[in-house]
C-alpha cells in the first residue's frame, strides 16, 4: 500500500494526557523525517507540550488567516487548498493536526478531504478524541439522547440570514465549536438569532488547560454572545432546545401545530371535525388571497396569505395521515421526485438550448410518467388534465390555448371580433331562460378567445376590472356619506353623476 501524501490527524480536545498513542507516534515518525506539519490553531494547550516533547518541530499554522480573514465561506476552503498544494508540490506527504477528531465538527478537514479525492491524493485520517466528550460531560448532556446538532462557528456565521432557519434546528440542542473571536461570535450571534429569542440563555464552554480540572461554564443571554472575552479556538457554545411552540420559524412547528388542533382530547373541536371536503372552500379561498396579494405585489400581506395556504396543505396531510392513507412526508416525496425526474437537465446530463426545449421535455417526460403507470396516453385528449375546478375562464382559456397548437384557432383578430359580434346578436335573439344561459356562454367564450389574441390572461384582467369597480364604488360611498345623503336615497341619475365623480378621483390615483 502506497504512503499516503496527506495525513490528517487529531490532536484530542485540549490536554496532553489525552493525545493517542497513534497520534503521538505520527508526530514523532513526521518530525524525525522533516515532514512538513501544519497545525489549524496553535492555540490549543497540547502545542507547549509537543514543543517540549519534540524540539525539532516546526510549527506552522493558519491561525494567520483567521485573523485576517474578511469573509467565512473562504476561510476554511483557503485552509485545503494550501494543504493540497503542499502535498503536490513534491517535498514529501504532509501532515494536518486538527484539535479535537478530525470528522467530529471541522469543515476544514470535510473541504479537504472533497479536494483531495478530486486531485487524487491518498489520504490517511489519524483519530482522536473529540471536544464532545469533555463538553457533554460538562453540560451533564447525552448527545445520542438529545439528538444533538453540531454546527461549525464558521460554517454557521456563512450562512446567508435566510438559510439559517432550514439549516439549525431550535428544537433540539446545538453545539457551535471554534467560537474563535468575537467577530465571529457576533456573525453566530446573529444567525442564531434567526431561529432563538434574543433573551434566550445559551452556555459557553471553554475546556480547560488541564485533564482533572473542570471545563469553565459562562450561562449568558444570546444577545451577549459578542460581549464576552471567552471565546477562542478552545470555545464551544451550547444553545439549549426551545418549546416547539417558541421555533416559530421552524417548519417542524406547523406540523406540531397542526397535529396537536387535530387531536383528541386537547384539540381545537373545529378543526378536528373538518374534513378533505370540508376544507375545499378554505383551499380555494386561500389560493386566491395568495393571487391577490402578488397582483398587488404586497409582499408582507403575500408572506402571511403564502403561511395561510401552507396551513392547508398540513392540515390536509395530517387529515390523511390519521385516516391512514398517507403522511407529510409522503407529499414531500412526491413533489421532489417529481421536480427532480422533470428536470433533467438540472439534476441529471440533459443538454437544453432554452425555456422551450424545457417545455417540451417536460411534456414527454409527463407522458412517459402516464405510460408506465399503466394509462392510455394514445387515447388522450389534448384538452385532458385542465382542472375543471379552476375558475372557469381560466379553463376556457387553457382549452383554447392547447386547440390553437393543433391549429385549431382564427386567422386574426378580426376574424375573432367578428365571431364575437355573432354571439352578441345571438344573446340578443334568444328567448327562452335556457338559450340566453347558452348564448352568454358563448359570448364569454369568444371574449376568452379575444384575451388569448390579445395575449392577456382573462382571468386576471376580470380580477384587475373587480379591483377597479370595487376602487370606485367605495369612493361613491365616501362621497355619498360626506355630502350626508346615503346611496340608496339617490335617483338612477344622481347615481351616475356620482360615479363619474368617483372614477375621475380614483383614475388620477395610480394602482396600488
Amino acid at each position: 500500500m502506497s504512503e499516503p501524501q496527506i495525513t490528517i490527524l487529531g490532536l484530542g480536545p485540549g490536554p496532553w494526557e489525552l493525545l493517542t498513542r497513534e497520534a503521538y507516534e505520527v508526530l514523532a515518525k513526521a518530525v524525525e523525517r522533516g515532514q512538513p506539519i501544519y497545525f489549524r490553531t496553535l492555540i490549543h494547550p497540547i502545542v507547549e507540550p509537543l514543543r517540549q516533547a519534540f524540539p525539532g518541530l516546526a510549527l506552522q499554522s493558519f491561525d494567520a488567516l483567521y485573523d485576517a480573514a474578511q469573509d467565512w465561506e473562504t476561510l476554511y476552503q483557503r485552509m485545503a487548498e494550501t494543504i493540497c498544494a503542499a502535498a503536490t508540490a513534491g517535498g514529501g506527504p504532509v501532515l494536518y493536526a486538527v484539535p479535537g477528531h478530525p470528522l467530529v465538527g471541522d469543515t476544514s478537514v470535510q473541504l479537504l478531504l472533497h479536494l483531495a479525492r478530486e486531485r487524487g491524493l491518498e489520504l490517511r485520517l489519524v483519530a482522536g478524541l473529540s471536544f464532545i466528550e469533555p463538553i457533554c460531560t460538562a453540560l451533564g448532556l447525552d448527545p445520542l439522547e438529545a439528538g444533538l446538532q453540531i454546527i461549525d462557528a464558521v460554517s454557521l456565521a456563512a450562512l446567508p440570514g435566510d438559510e439559517v432557519a432550514g439549516r439549525v434546528v431550535p428544537t433540539t440542542p446545538l453545539l457551535v465549536p471554534h467560537l474563535y473571536n468575537r467577530r465571529l461570535a457576533s456573525a453566530v450571534k446573529l444567525a442564531l438569532g434567526e431561529c432563538y429569542p434574543d433573551e434566550w440563555q445559551v452556555t459557553l464552554v471553554r475546556l480547560s488547560d488541564q485533564a482533572q480540572e473542570a471545563a469553565r461554564l459562562q450561562r449568558l443571554a444570546l444577545y451577549e454572545l459578542d460581549r464576552q472575552s471567552l471565546v477562542d479556538h478552545l470555545t464551544t457554545l451550547y444553545v439549549p432546545p426551545v418549546e416547539a411552540l417558541t421555533a416559530l420559524r421552524h417548519p417542524d412547528t406547523l406540523r406540531y401545530i397542526t397535529k396537536r388542533l387535530r387531536r383528541d382530547p386537547d384539540g381545537c373541536p373545529w378543526d378536528r371535525q373538518q374534513t378533505h371536503q370540508t376544507l375545499v372552500p378554505f383551499v380555494l379561498e386561500e389560493t386566491y388571497e395568495v393571487v391577490e396579494a402578488l397582483e398587488e405585489n404586497d409582499m408582507a400581506k403575500l408572506a402571511e396569505e403564502l403561511g395561510d395556504l401552507l396551513l392547508q396543505v398540513y392540515l390536509h396531510a395530517e387529515i390523511a395521515r390519521q385516516e391512514g392513507h398517507f403522511a407529510l412526508g409522503d407529499v414531500f416525496e412526491q413533489i421532489n421526485a417529481k421536480l427532480i425526474r422533470r428536470h433533467p437537465h438540472v439534476f441529471g446530463d440533459v443538454k437544453v438550448s432554452g425555456a422551450g426545449q424545457v417545455v417540451q421535455n417536460w411534456e414527454a417526460i409527463k407522458r412517459a410518467e402516464r405510460q408506465a403507470a399503466g394509462q392510455p396516453v394514445h387515447e388522450e385528449s389534448v384538452l385532458d388534465r385542465v382542472p375543471l375546478a379552476s375558475p372557469a375562464l381560466t379553463v376556457a382559456q387553457e382549452y383554447q390555448r392547447r386547440a390553437a397548437r393543433v391549429g385549431f384557432t382564427y386567422a386574426d383578430m378580426n376574424g375573432v371580433l367578428d365571431k364575437l359580434a355573432e354571439e352578441l346578436r345571438e344573446l340578443a335573439q334568444a328567448r327562452s331562460d335556457e338559450e340566453r344561459r347558452e348564448e352568454l356562454g358563448d359570448l364569454l367564450f369568444m371574449v376568452v378567445r379575444a384575451a388569448s389574441e390579445l395575449n392577456i390572461d382573462a382571468e386576471a384582467a376580470l380580477r384587475q376590472a373587480n379591483r377597479k369597480f370595487r376602487r370606485r364604488f367605495r369612493r361613491m360611498e365616501e362621497l355619498a356619506r360626506s355630502e350626508g345623503r346615503p346611496l340608496e336615497e339617490r335617483s338612477r341619475e344622481e347615481l351616475r353623476a356620482l360615479w363619474r365623480r368617483a372614477k375621475e378621483q380614483t383614475d388620477a390615483v395610480p394602482d396600488a
